[in-house]
């Protein structure tokens, strides 16, 4: 978000979230061992895919992140189309 990507992203569905995925690490050095790509704006937004920002991160964090998303979607209930806003904090 510092280099001005998107705070306000658009969930998409899956097989759109999976594209963007590969477009995004297309060209990416594989992770250490007990590290996983994590990319931003995520994969399941219209925003994400390639020129998303990577990096490498422990797996567990990966995991994490992935879960609060997860939650976040199905709490909120966000669905595919529909916008939500992104804040990082502690």
């Amino acid at each position: 978000m510092a280099n001005g990507a998107p705070t306000n992203l658009t969930r998409v569905e899956n097989a759109t979230r999976n594209c963007n995925r590969r477009d995004a690490l297309r060209g990416q050095p594989r992770a250490a061992a007990g590290q996983s790509l994590d990319e931003y704006p995520f994969a399941c937004s219209a925003q994400g895919g390639g020129g998303s920002f990577v990096r490498s991160v422990p797996v567990g964090v990966q995991n994490y992140r992935g879960a609060v998303l997860s939650q976040f979607f199905q709490r909120s209930g966000v669905r595919s189309g529909d916008p939500f806003n992104v804040m990082f904090g502690p």
